[in-house]
């Protein structure tokens, strides 16, 4: 027990020894050399510091000694502010070194006490070299139509003619017409003298300067509320238009048919655009939607060069109500997002919007009306809201590139059925939020791929570039790389300006030369890039061809087949609007040229046919049968008077059908049969027929339904035979 106790004892000895020696080194007093239980303290000569002080540190056991604040000096500026822009200052402790920095406030700008103006509006312009302005507003009129703000004396189109409006209280000027002014710039005055007394300007009439071709620019003032019915329509010289923001509405065909008018900002307050207000302005290329519009009535029907469509968004009302037929026609109209808010497409609202990709619809829509997007054929795949409860006919027809529908709604949509206004007519893929998947590839550089097992379909190109490069392979969603893929006849229909199509030699599809595209054995001609102009001769080792190899290259002048081809397609030459010559081949037995006697190929003047063709024959551009006794096709270009050699004795199954520039005939006393004849010639004035009026009436025609079709629509009086003229109502057989 004793021994025990002696044990503890001396356990808590030590332990007391050990703390006052600890104790004798633990920093209490920091002045160096002072001796605490037996320790000295040697400082270090360097300082040790945080952001607020500095101090030193004992080196035997590490203790802080005094801690002291920094002493800074005046600072050094590392990077000057200057106005709008921080800038930066670097501090130093006197005593230990220690830096800071700190930011320089930025500075004010700086603006001159001068007004900078224009014709609409005035500002301050800044002089410290930012591109900033200050107090910037429209101007305010006084009866002497200088600005009360900045003083700018408008510089008004005189000559202008008016009439008075309103009471004696409220007594105003409305533009009646251009009067006698000759400007071609036209700025209406705010203010205006009438018989001696200044009134305001606060209207225009209606057709006040329609069919103008002399107005090239309009400023209106403030004050004017709306845009009148027909105010400036076919004004083909008008380029600009700057619109006040007291305009809430814009009148029917109010700037129809301006062709050359380009891109407006259209007022914030503005809650009308009404029937056809912008028909036809096809140098319009986008257009903002102000927020308060309500009725956007066939607005911007035609509008050949829209291309971007923006409706300005707001958090707390949107009010559009109806915008029918509002894009219709609008050809190069590529993407449009709609806001939320708008509870249905209105009824022809982007019908035939053939570039039209890309659609974007809120959820809150509950309806997509009768033709919406009918014939938008570069739809490629669309999203049904989850609250839409009709689809109404036809409002998907025509949609010959949609392959693809996710169904977010109720409706029960089926690949390949016309119910719900034909969305799914050429689907390959409808899906739904819980059943099945988007099949559609899209690359980074605007290819879409259709994959189908272990090949897939290139459905389409969406970019921008004028050379591209197909890739040598697509990665499915299921991860599945395909190296081996065919191409849709419709895969370049939305991108005219391609100018080549090339293909690595790693490619497995396709090989190319000088920017067209083969089949990988180089026998088949595939594809003719879109933008490929002037003259192309198809090569010596091509066999055959695509049908679509040709389709919508619009800026070729020509094509000469090679003596290697023997089938042409029928509409092989489907959208080729510049071809002007076709040379065939020696080859070629099969030529069906239906294409090229329509609005498809409108220039083309001649066909051709390489000597040794043992199948078909050419004469001024026409294209007869080897014999010379069938007209076989009739360039649509050709014009005035066509003279058909003797001994032709049919006129094929076409005829002259549609021709809008034949003005006279004349046809050999060889005919025997003209099937459809002159059918819709509508130039076509004269007729003769160098036979007697009886060989006349042994000629067959063609009837439908009983009735006489070869003569329809066009306007002779009568054929005019070498034995005199039969009038023209007198039926053949």
């Amino acid at each position: 027990m004793k021994h025990k106790l002696l044990l503890t004892a001396l356990a808590v000895f030590t332990a007391f020894a050990c703390t006052l020696g600890s104790a004798a080194c633990s920093g209490g007093d920091p002045n160096p050399g002072h001796d605490e239980g037996g320790h000295t303290h040697t400082y270090s000569s360097e300082w040790e510091s945080d952001g607020t002080n500095h101090w030193r540190q004992c080196t035997e056991c590490g203790a802080d000694g005094a801690k002291e604040p920094h002493e800074w000096d005046g600072g050094t500026v590392t990077e000057p502010s200057g106005c709008g822009t921080t800038g930066t200052v670097k501090y130093t402790c006197t005593v230990c070194g220690r830096e800071k920095t700190e930011t320089i406030p930025a500075g004010s700008h700086t603006f001159e006490t001068e007004w900078s103006y224009d014709e609409t509006s005035h500002w301050h312009a800044a002089t410290c070299g930012h591109n900033l302005v200050s107090g910037q507003g429209k101007h305010e009129w006084n009866e002497q139509n200088i600005c009360s703000m900045c003083g700018y004396e408008m510089q008004y189109t005189e000559g202008l003619e008016y009439r008075k409006a309103g009471s004696v209280q409220n007594a105003k000027l409305i533009v009646a017409s251009i009067g006698t002014a000759t400007d071609t710039d036209l700025v209406i005055p705010a203010y205006a003298q009438v018989g001696g007394e200044t009134l305001p300007v606060k209207g225009i009439d209606e057709n006040a300067f329609s069919n103008n071709m002399s107005i090239t620019s309009v400023t209106i003032p403030e004050g004017i509320t709306s845009i009148p019915e027909q105010a400036f329509f076919n004004c083909k010289n008008l380029v600009s238009v700057s619109l006040p923001s007291s305009v809430t509405a814009i009148g029917k065909a109010a700037f129809s048919d301006c062709s050359k008018l380009g891109n407006i900002e259209l007022p914030e307050k503005l809650t009308k655009l009404q029937l056809w207000c912008f028909k036809d302005c096809d140098s319009m290329t986008e257009v903002t939607i102000p927020w308060y519009v309500q009725y956007i009535d066939s607005a911007f029907l035609g509008c050949d060069s829209l291309k971007k469509v923006v409706f300005e968004k707001n958090d707390t009302l949107i009010k559009i109500r109806d915008f029918s037929g509002a894009f219709s026609g609008c050809r190069a109209l590529e993407s449009v997002t709609i806001p939320e808010g708008v509870e249905a497409i209105s009824a022809e609202a982007f019908n035939g919007c053939v570039r039209l990709t890309s659609v974007t619809l809120p959820d809150t829509i509950e309806t997509i009306e009768e033709s919406a997007f009918k014939n938008c054929t570069g739809l490629i795949t669309i999203t049904v809201p989850e609250n839409v409860t009709s689809i109404e006919s036809n409002a998907f027809s025509g949609c010959t590139h949609l392959i693809e529908v996710y169904n977010k709604s109720e409706l029960i949509i089926t690949a390949g059925e016309s119910a719900n206004g034909y969305i799914a007519w050429n689907a390959k893929n409808v899906y739904t939020p819980t059943s099945g998947s988007s099949i559609l590839v899209y690359t980074d550089d605007g290819f879409v791929f259709m994959p189908d097992g272990d090949t897939a379909q290139l459905i389409s190109y969406i970019g921008t570039d004028k050379e591209i490069t197909l890739p040598d392979s697509v990665t499915a969603g299921d991860g599945t790389v395909i190296t081996q893929y065919t191409l849709s006849e419709t895969a370049f229909d939305l991108s005219p300006d391609i100018t080549a199509i090339n293909v690595s030699p790693e490619n497995e599809s396709f090989t190319s030369a000088d920017g067209v595209l083969y089949d990988k054995t180089g026998t088949t001609l595939v594809r003719v890039p879109t933008g490929r102009s002037g003259d192309f001769t198809i090569p010596d080792s091509v066999y055959q061809m695509e049908y679509f190899a040709f389709y919508y290259c619009a800026k070729l002048n020509s094509v000469t087949f090679n003596d290697r081809i023997t089938t042409v397609e029928y509409d092989c030459f489907t959208g080729c609007t510049g071809l002007t010559s076709v040379t065939l081949g020696k080859a070629v037995n099969d030529f069906n040229g239906s294409k090229l006697e329509g609005s498809s190929c409108p220039d083309i003047r001649e066909i051709n046919v390489a000597e040794g063709n043992k199948y078909y024959k050419s004469h001024d551009g026409v294209l007869y049968d080897y014999d010379m006794t069938t007209l076989e096709c009739l360039p649509y270009g050709i014009s005035g008077e066509l003279y058909i050699p003797n001994g032709v004795q049919y006129l094929g199954s076409n005829g002259l059908c549609a021709n809008p520039n034949i003005t006279s005939v004349s046809l050999p006393s060889s005919m025997k049969r003209i099937y459809y004849g002159f059918y819709n010639c509508t130039n076509l004035t004269s007729v003769t027929f160098r036979g007697t009026m009886a060989q006349w009436k042994a000629v067959s025609g063609t009837k439908v339904n009983g009735a006489q079709t070869w003569r329809n629509g066009a306007v002779y009086d009568a054929i005019v035979c070498t034995d005199g003229s039969i009038k023209r109502t007198e039926d053949i057989k």
